[in-house]
Protein backbone atom coordinates (compact mmCIF):
# COMPACT_ATOMS: atom_id res chain seq x y z
CA UNK A 1 0.00 0.00 0.00
CA UNK A 2 1.28 3.59 -0.66
CA UNK A 3 1.68 6.42 1.93
CA UNK A 4 -0.81 9.28 2.25
CA UNK A 5 -0.37 12.10 4.99
CA UNK A 6 -4.14 14.07 6.11
CA UNK A 7 -4.98 17.09 7.94
CA UNK A 8 -6.35 16.25 10.61
CA UNK A 9 -9.65 17.98 9.65
CA UNK A 10 -9.59 16.16 6.88
CA UNK A 11 -8.87 12.41 8.69
CA UNK A 12 -11.91 13.78 11.14
CA UNK A 13 -13.98 14.12 8.41
CA UNK A 14 -13.18 11.09 6.37
CA UNK A 15 -12.92 9.13 9.97
CA UNK A 16 -9.80 7.92 9.34
CA UNK A 17 -6.63 7.48 11.90
CA UNK A 18 -3.47 6.17 11.59
CA UNK A 19 -2.78 3.08 9.50
CA UNK A 20 -6.28 2.99 8.41
CA UNK A 21 -7.10 2.56 4.68
CA UNK A 22 -8.46 5.22 2.05
CA UNK A 23 -8.82 5.04 -1.40
CA UNK A 24 -8.59 7.91 -3.89
CA UNK A 25 -10.60 7.61 -7.08
CA UNK A 26 -8.42 9.80 -9.90
CA UNK A 27 -10.61 10.70 -13.21
CA UNK A 28 -8.99 9.82 -16.82
CA UNK A 29 -8.23 13.15 -18.14
CA UNK A 30 -10.87 14.55 -16.38
CA UNK A 31 -13.69 13.31 -17.61
CA UNK A 32 -16.93 11.95 -16.20
CA UNK A 33 -16.55 7.91 -15.41
CA UNK A 34 -18.54 5.63 -17.30
CA UNK A 35 -17.71 2.28 -18.87
CA UNK A 36 -15.86 3.38 -21.22
CA UNK A 37 -13.80 5.87 -19.30
CA UNK A 38 -12.93 4.20 -15.77
CA UNK A 39 -11.53 6.36 -13.20
CA UNK A 40 -8.12 5.12 -11.76
CA UNK A 41 -8.43 3.97 -7.97
CA UNK A 42 -5.65 3.33 -5.48
CA UNK A 43 -5.86 2.61 -2.07
CA UNK A 44 -3.42 4.35 0.80
CA UNK A 45 -2.47 3.92 4.34
CA UNK A 46 -2.56 6.75 6.70
CA UNK A 47 1.22 7.16 7.30
CA UNK A 48 0.30 10.51 9.12
CA UNK A 49 -1.81 13.63 10.47
CA UNK A 50 -0.68 16.91 10.60
CA UNK A 51 -1.89 20.11 12.28
CA UNK A 52 -0.97 23.41 10.42
CA UNK A 53 -2.74 25.30 12.89
CA UNK A 54 -4.84 26.39 9.60
CA UNK A 55 -7.98 24.91 9.11
CA UNK A 56 -8.32 26.10 5.10
CA UNK A 57 -5.33 23.54 5.05
CA UNK A 58 -6.17 20.89 7.38
CA UNK A 59 -9.52 20.26 5.74
CA UNK A 60 -8.47 20.06 2.37
CA UNK A 61 -5.08 19.50 1.92
CA UNK A 62 -3.26 15.58 1.75
CA UNK A 63 0.37 14.49 0.85
CA UNK A 64 1.57 11.66 -1.03
CA UNK A 65 4.88 10.57 -2.83
CA UNK A 66 5.68 12.63 -6.20
CA UNK A 67 6.35 9.18 -8.27
CA UNK A 68 2.75 7.82 -6.66
CA UNK A 69 1.07 10.81 -8.11
CA UNK A 70 2.53 10.94 -11.40
CA UNK A 71 1.05 7.38 -12.27
CA UNK A 72 -2.24 8.25 -10.44
CA UNK A 73 -3.03 11.17 -11.83
CA UNK A 74 -1.07 10.85 -15.54
CA UNK A 75 0.73 13.70 -15.05
CA UNK A 76 4.45 12.16 -15.97
CA UNK A 77 7.05 14.72 -14.80
CA UNK A 78 4.08 17.62 -15.00
CA UNK A 79 3.25 19.66 -11.84
CA UNK A 80 0.20 21.86 -11.34
CA UNK A 81 2.48 24.36 -8.94
CA UNK A 82 5.19 24.86 -7.36
CA UNK A 83 5.66 26.17 -3.35
CA UNK A 84 8.79 28.28 -2.83
CA UNK A 85 10.02 29.82 0.72
CA UNK A 86 12.00 32.36 1.15
CA UNK A 87 14.91 32.95 3.73
CA UNK A 88 13.82 36.88 3.98
CA UNK A 89 9.72 37.89 4.16
CA UNK A 90 11.12 41.47 2.98
CA UNK A 91 11.40 39.82 -0.61
CA UNK A 92 7.97 38.56 -0.88
CA UNK A 93 6.53 41.41 -3.03
CA UNK A 94 9.82 41.40 -5.18
CA UNK A 95 10.16 37.89 -5.67
CA UNK A 96 6.63 37.60 -6.99
CA UNK A 97 6.76 40.58 -9.13
CA UNK A 98 9.49 38.96 -10.74
CA UNK A 99 8.35 35.45 -11.22
CA UNK A 100 5.20 36.85 -12.67
CA UNK A 101 7.17 39.35 -15.38
CA UNK A 102 8.70 35.96 -16.19
CA UNK A 103 5.88 33.43 -16.55
CA UNK A 104 3.54 33.84 -19.91
CA UNK A 105 0.33 33.34 -19.30
CA UNK A 106 -1.88 30.81 -17.95
CA UNK A 107 0.96 30.37 -15.07
CA UNK A 108 0.24 33.32 -12.19
CA UNK A 109 1.90 34.04 -9.14
CA UNK A 110 0.47 33.93 -5.83
CA UNK A 111 1.72 35.26 -2.37
CA UNK A 112 0.63 33.81 0.95
CA UNK A 113 -0.86 37.65 1.24
CA UNK A 114 -2.87 36.91 -1.84
CA UNK A 115 -4.13 33.50 -0.76
CA UNK A 116 -4.72 34.26 2.65
CA UNK A 117 -6.32 38.15 2.26
CA UNK A 118 -9.12 38.17 4.00
CA UNK A 119 -7.14 37.13 7.55
CA UNK A 120 -4.57 39.76 6.62
CA UNK A 121 -7.41 42.51 6.63
CA UNK A 122 -8.85 41.63 9.16
CA UNK A 123 -5.37 41.56 11.15
CA UNK A 124 -4.23 44.90 9.68
CA UNK A 125 -7.93 46.33 10.95
CA UNK A 126 -7.09 44.98 14.79
CA UNK A 127 -3.26 46.20 14.39
CA UNK A 128 -4.72 50.24 14.19
CA UNK A 129 -6.00 50.75 17.47
CA UNK A 130 -2.90 49.03 19.10
CA UNK A 131 -1.22 52.96 19.40
CA UNK A 132 -4.11 54.37 20.56
CA UNK A 133 -3.98 51.46 23.31
CA UNK A 134 -0.94 51.36 24.37
CA UNK A 135 -0.35 55.13 24.29
CA UNK A 136 -3.18 55.20 27.13
CA UNK A 137 -1.20 52.82 28.95
CA UNK A 138 2.06 54.85 28.49
CA UNK A 139 0.29 57.82 29.44
CA UNK A 140 -1.27 55.72 32.76
CA UNK A 141 2.09 54.42 33.70
CA UNK A 142 4.02 58.36 33.48
CA UNK A 143 1.49 59.66 35.68
CA UNK A 144 1.67 56.82 38.36
CA UNK A 145 5.84 57.45 38.18
CA UNK A 146 4.96 61.41 38.84
CA UNK A 147 1.82 60.54 41.53
CA UNK A 148 4.24 57.88 43.36
CA UNK A 149 7.23 60.36 43.19
CA UNK A 150 5.09 63.65 44.25
CA UNK A 151 4.25 60.87 47.19
CA UNK A 152 7.15 59.98 48.45
CA UNK A 153 8.38 63.51 48.52
CA UNK A 154 5.72 64.75 50.85
CA UNK A 155 7.01 62.25 52.99
CA UNK A 156 10.18 62.76 52.73
CA UNK A 157 10.36 66.68 52.91
CA UNK A 158 11.49 66.96 56.56
CA UNK A 159 14.63 64.57 55.06
CA UNK A 160 15.13 66.92 52.50
CA UNK A 161 15.05 69.40 54.61
CA UNK A 162 17.90 67.97 56.90
CA UNK A 163 20.28 67.16 53.36
CA UNK A 164 20.26 70.24 52.28
CA UNK A 165 20.83 71.60 55.66
CA UNK A 166 23.84 69.30 55.60
CA UNK A 167 25.17 70.80 52.33
CA UNK A 168 23.22 68.46 49.62
CA UNK A 169 22.98 70.37 46.22
CA UNK A 170 19.77 70.48 44.20
CA UNK A 171 21.12 68.44 41.32
CA UNK A 172 21.78 65.39 44.15
CA UNK A 173 18.29 66.02 45.84
CA UNK A 174 16.99 65.17 41.64
CA UNK A 175 19.86 62.35 41.06
CA UNK A 176 17.92 60.91 44.41
CA UNK A 177 14.57 60.76 43.07
CA UNK A 178 15.52 60.28 39.69
CA UNK A 179 17.02 56.81 40.25
CA UNK A 180 14.09 56.53 42.70
CA UNK A 181 11.76 56.78 39.82
CA UNK A 182 14.10 54.55 37.50
CA UNK A 183 14.16 52.22 40.03
CA UNK A 184 10.24 51.65 40.33
CA UNK A 185 10.14 51.95 36.67
CA UNK A 186 12.59 49.44 36.48
CA UNK A 187 11.26 46.61 38.68
CA UNK A 188 7.65 47.15 36.97
CA UNK A 189 9.14 46.58 33.54
CA UNK A 190 10.98 43.39 34.44
CA UNK A 191 8.11 41.79 36.15
CA UNK A 192 5.69 43.00 33.34
CA UNK A 193 8.44 41.02 31.10
CA UNK A 194 8.60 38.13 33.27
CA UNK A 195 4.52 37.90 33.13
CA UNK A 196 4.33 38.78 29.44
CA UNK A 197 7.02 36.08 28.42
CA UNK A 198 5.54 33.19 30.70
CA UNK A 199 1.79 34.07 29.83
CA UNK A 200 3.26 34.17 25.63
CA UNK A 201 4.92 30.56 26.23
CA UNK A 202 1.85 29.47 27.99
CA UNK A 203 -0.56 30.20 25.08
CA UNK A 204 1.96 28.78 22.71
CA UNK A 205 2.50 25.88 24.53
CA UNK A 206 -1.01 24.96 25.44
CA UNK A 207 -3.15 27.19 23.10
CA UNK A 208 -5.10 28.75 26.07
CA UNK A 209 -6.77 31.39 23.86
CA UNK A 210 -8.41 29.07 20.94
CA UNK A 211 -10.44 30.88 17.75
CA UNK A 212 -13.13 29.43 15.62
CA UNK A 213 -11.60 27.83 13.08
CA UNK A 214 -14.45 28.40 10.62
CA UNK A 215 -14.05 31.91 11.30
CA UNK A 216 -10.60 32.37 11.61
CA UNK A 217 -8.84 29.56 10.12
CA UNK A 218 -6.59 29.64 13.14
CA UNK A 219 -7.52 26.98 16.61
CA UNK A 220 -5.67 29.31 18.75
CA UNK A 221 -4.27 32.90 18.95
CA UNK A 222 -0.44 32.82 17.44
CA UNK A 223 2.20 35.00 19.52
CA UNK A 224 5.52 35.40 18.28
CA UNK A 225 8.22 36.36 20.89
CA UNK A 226 10.53 38.47 20.07
CA UNK A 227 13.30 39.13 22.19
CA UNK A 228 13.97 42.13 20.55
CA UNK A 229 10.76 43.94 21.34
CA UNK A 230 11.48 43.24 24.95
CA UNK A 231 14.80 44.94 24.71
CA UNK A 232 12.98 47.93 22.59
CA UNK A 233 10.03 48.29 25.03
CA UNK A 234 11.74 48.25 28.38
CA UNK A 235 14.18 50.75 27.00
CA UNK A 236 11.10 53.49 25.84
CA UNK A 237 9.83 52.36 29.21
CA UNK A 238 12.73 53.24 31.31
CA UNK A 239 13.89 56.50 28.97
CA UNK A 240 9.53 57.76 29.93
CA UNK A 241 10.22 56.82 33.31
CA UNK A 242 14.03 58.90 33.35
CA UNK A 243 11.45 61.86 31.79
CA UNK A 244 8.97 61.45 33.96
CA UNK A 245 11.03 62.08 37.10
CA UNK A 246 12.31 65.00 35.85
CA UNK A 247 9.07 67.05 36.86
CA UNK A 248 8.78 65.87 40.98
CA UNK A 249 12.57 65.40 41.11
CA UNK A 250 13.00 69.30 39.89
CA UNK A 251 9.84 69.82 42.42
CA UNK A 252 12.36 68.14 45.28
CA UNK A 253 15.05 70.05 44.59
CA UNK A 254 13.72 73.60 45.11
CA UNK A 255 12.73 73.00 48.69
CA UNK A 256 14.15 75.59 50.77
CA UNK A 257 15.84 73.78 53.74
CA UNK A 258 13.79 75.66 56.41
CA UNK A 259 11.08 75.34 55.29
CA UNK A 260 11.50 71.75 54.84
CA UNK A 261 12.54 70.73 57.97
CA UNK A 262 9.17 72.70 59.79
CA UNK A 263 6.88 71.06 57.38
CA UNK A 264 4.37 68.80 59.20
Amino acid sequence: KYNIILGKKLAAKLKVEINDLVSIIALNNDESPSVTNLPLIEQFKVSGVYESGMAEYDDIFAYINFSTAKNLFEINDQVTGYNINLKNISEIDSTKNLLQDLLPYPYYVRSYRDINKHIFTWLELQQKPIPIVLGLIIIVAVFNIVGALLMLIIQKTEAIGVLKSLGATGKQIVLIFVFQGLFLAGVGILLGNMFAFILSWLQNTYKIISLPEQIYYLSAVPIFIDLRMYVLISAVGLALAFFAALIPSYIASRIQPITAIKFN
